[in-house]
């Protein structure tokens, strides 16, 4: 598969064909330590019959540039960052992967696109949105939130992204915390069954698991801070849908974006935690699409 060099940053990216090959494409940004491949199925086939899509794994996720180690064993639950407390100089910060998204269209030669992004991909969607303008048609937001400088998550959910950051060098107990997370994360959605998901959990982690790499996007998260300010300028249509019982981003900071901008059509899944999956992609794709379909005839 293909990598950009985008301004010293080099990014695996991939696309999806479409049959409305002119229709103009989608890029789909991911969340925190979350890979391309890792897109449900479903939702990459329904969204590809409106246009094609651009995917891609953030920097230090995936098969793209790292910036710094894989692993690093003296990581401990206590360095993911919290939401009060000051970062020092970051790495890098979300603005900084908001202007990858925008240097892959530029390598790609797109002069405009649609955004979809799934947690922190919202967070750089809603971003790349206030900034560039002129460059994106329509920003969707999947289990994300309204640009708060925190993230109001259960005590379980906390617990398992404060966990993500260790290095756990034996492969079983590594897949066994990962089952857990999903779990978690879900809350009340329907998860595929055990045996799938132990399989796509294996493919996932031999094609890039970098533990440090998600301390380093959480510590870009954090020193990001309040966007809310930022957001106002968001001038795209924009899509938010999200979990009544998301556990990761609370419901009510997604539901304060209609506060911010009037105009946000949001809505809301019953019966949905922070995940998506084969059966929730079918409804969500198709919202999305509707609403893709609407500025086409607006």
């Amino acid at each position: 598969m293909p990598y950009a060099d985008l301004d010293g940053v080099s990014l695996w990216y991939d696309t999806v064909p479409s049959p409305r090959a002119d229709a103009a494409p989608a890029l789909l940004i991911q969340g925190l330590g979350m890979q391309a491949t890792d897109w449900p199925a479903a939702l990459l086939s329904s969204l590809a019959s409106k246009r094609p899509l651009i995917l891609f794994d953030n920097r230090d996720a995936g098969l793209s540039q790292l910036f710094g180690p894989r692993q690093d064993a003296k990581l401990r639950e206590d360095a993911f960052p919290g939401w009060d407390e000051p970062v020092g100089q970051p790495p890098y910060t979300l603005f900084d992967m908001a202007a990858d998204a925008v240097h892959l269209l530029d390598a790609l030669g797109i002069p405009a696109a649609h955004l979809v992004g799934f947690s922190m991909g919202g967070m750089i969607a809603q971003i790349v949105g206030a900034r560039h303008a002129d460059r994106i048609l329509s920003v969707t937001g999947l289990m994300t939130s309204a640009g708060q400088a925190w993230l109001e998550s259960t005590a379980d959910a906390d617990r398992m992204m404060r966990h993500s950051i260790v290095n756990e060098p034996d492969p079983a107990s590594l897949i066994d915390l990962q089952l857990l997370a999903e779990e978690i994360y879900a809350g009340p959605s329907q998860l595929t069954d055990r045996v799938n998901r132990h399989q796509a959990i294996r493919d996932a982690l031999a094609r890039g698991h970098h533990s440090a790499g998600i301390w380093r996007q959480s510590v870009a998260m954090r020193a990001t801070g309040d966007r809310q300010d930022l957001l106002r300028w968001l001038t795209a249509p924009l899509l938010m849908m999200h979990g009544r019982q998301d556990p990761v981003v609370a419901f009510a900071q997604a539901a304060a974006i209609v506060e911010l901008l009037p105009d946000t059509r949001f809505i809301e899944l019953s019966q949905t935690g922070h995940v998506l999956t084969e059966n929730n992609s079918l409804l969500i794709a198709g919202t999305i699409s509707a609403f893709w379909d609407s500025l086409a005839r607006s």
